[in-house]
């Protein structure tokens, strides 16, 4: 299944209270009930989304792109995928 991801930037109460807009990267997997919400802390930025303990997906944000791989049942790792469309929202 294909990850949704969106990019979301903005946020009244925490630039309130810190004086930054807070990024985030929302991905979700359509059919199911799983999403993951991570704030981007640093561009380039690579992590892992779990499920149940268990890496599922690694990623890899780098201020306009997010590639996202696959682990796989056996451990090993699926090449790196660009999504066709990532969403950009801005928040107030």
């Amino acid at each position: 299944m294909e990850l949704q991801i969106t990019f979301q930037q903005g946020g009244m109460r925490e630039f309130e209270r810190t004086g930054i807009y807070p990024e985030y990267l929302l991905f979700n997997l359509p059919g199911t009930k799983q999403s993951w919400r991570i704030r981007i802390k640093e561009k380039p930025q690579e992590g892992v989304l779990k499920s149940n303990g268990r890496i599922v997906y690694h990623y890899c944000f780098d201020g306009d792109v997010c590639k996202t791989r696959i682990v796989k049942e056996d451990g090993s790792l699926s090449n790196w995928k660009e999504p066709e469309v990532i969403i950009f929202e801005m928040r107030d």
